[in-house]
């Protein structure tokens, strides 16, 4: 765990040295935007650290605001704020899964899954991203039914089908649920716009944050058409019994969604993740993803993963190991994920490092006779 003493930027300070961030969700580098920070401090001076009341009793004329700003951002009717997108995934998922079937792709994040096992009805898990095991699933589901998938799988950074997913909603007249976390303000508006979709005919709801390229720090979101909203404050337990979301988070929040609608922060984006992929291409390393700012680098072996990210931490780069129970085991990867805050003399130095790193612990394994054998498969092959 790295103690940051300082702003979050592209190289945040940690023990009086900083450090080359490649482990962070802030996108577009919003996280220390002065804008975000002033409008979070704005909202506190003014409504101060809350209103100690729950969501159904009372709100701020900047949570009216900010609703009606993601509404709009998404292409929705309307939206519901709450403290993180695992409330809002859950306040959803029990909403429309509580006397129904819920199919969901296998490599759904998390909170989708804490959200199915909470909705009491049925969940079947289909292979992620296999149209034909969803049609299988589809067959075998009942009552009221919703397809849900993350837009922008967080572990391995592929985008969802969106277009066969909606098509495979309407064919069987089933809803559709994205989860907008890594998407929303990564790949243009999020996926619906990736994947040329119609956000009220063709989705049900869009869950996401505000905490990663919004910048907010915190908070989540549902939005879709009104009649569900209405729904989810009735029944949802989730809306009704919890805290809602800070009038910080939602002060930084409002400047965060505007300023993530300018295309040029989306455009370095794209260049830092292409400059990324490229150098780490080169140097030999097999990638995962693609299409995305998540970058994963497959390892395989738990271990292996776990002592390259120490590694490279011990270098001043931070490159998070995913494994068990994150990803499933023998899958484990090293997730990097460039911002818009990067020079690109960031990251051409996070490449050269990572290789060097790569090429060292390799050659070190390769002459340990007594030490287990290097998965070239899953971690470095010869540059071509």
């Amino acid at each position: 765990m790295h103690v940051l003493t300082g702003r979050q930027s592209g190289r945040p300070s940690s023990g009086g040295r900083r450090l080359l961030m490649l482990g962070s969700n802030d996108y577009l580098g919003l996280a220390g935007e002065p804008a975000v920070i002033d409008g979070a401090i704005a909202a506190l001076r003014r409504y101060g650290a809350g209103h100690a009341m729950n969501q159904p009793f009372a709100t701020t004329p900047l949570h009216q605001a900010l609703r009606e700003r993601i509404a709009a951002f998404t292409g929705t009717e309307a939206a519901l704020l709450f403290a993180s997108c695992t409330a809002a995934n859950i306040a959803l998922l029990t909403t429309l899964g509580a006397e129904g079937t819920i199919l969901s792709d296998a490599d759904n994040h998390a909170s989708i899954v804490d959200g199915c096992r909470l909705a009491r009805g049925r969940t079947l898990v289909y292979r992620s991203r296999d149209l034909a095991d969803l049609d299988r699933a589809l067959a075998e589901s009942e009552g009221r039914r919703t397809i849900v998938s993350d837009g922008v799988f967080s572990v391995e950074g592929g985008i969802a089908p969106g277009r066969a997913l909606a098509a495979a909603a309407k064919r069987a007249g089933t809803g559709l649920v994205l989860d907008e976390s890594h998407a929303a303000g990564v790949i243009g508006r999020g996926t619906a716009e990736a994947c040329g979709l119609d956000p009220r005919r063709d989705v049900t709801a869009f869950t996401g944050t505000f905490a990663k390229a919004f910048g907010a720090g915190g908070g989540g979101y549902v939005a879709g058409p009104a009649a569900l909203m209405e729904e989810i404050r009735r029944a949802a337990r989730f809306y009704i019994f919890s805290t809602g979301m800070h009038v910080a988070a939602v002060g930084a929040a409002l400047v965060g969604v505007a300023l993530a609608e300018e295309e040029e922060r989306r455009a370095r984006l794209r260049d830092n993740t292409a400059r990324l992929r490229a150098g780490l291409t080169a140097a030999g390393f097999t990638l995962l993803g693609g299409g995305t700012p998540i970058t994963p680098i497959l390892i395989g072996d738990e271990d292996k993963a776990k002592g390259f990210a120490r590694a490279l931490a011990e270098r001043g780069v931070v490159a998070p190991a995913m494994t068990w129970p994150i990803v499933p085991r023998g899958q484990a990867r090293l997730r990097l994920q460039p911002s818009a805050i990067h020079a690109a003399q960031d990251i051409d130095e996070a490449c050269a490092i990572l290789a060097e790193e790569g090429h060292r612990r390799t050659a070190e394994q390769n002459v340990d006779a007594m030490g287990p054998a290097i998965d070239r498969s899953l971690t470095l092959h010869p540059p071509a």
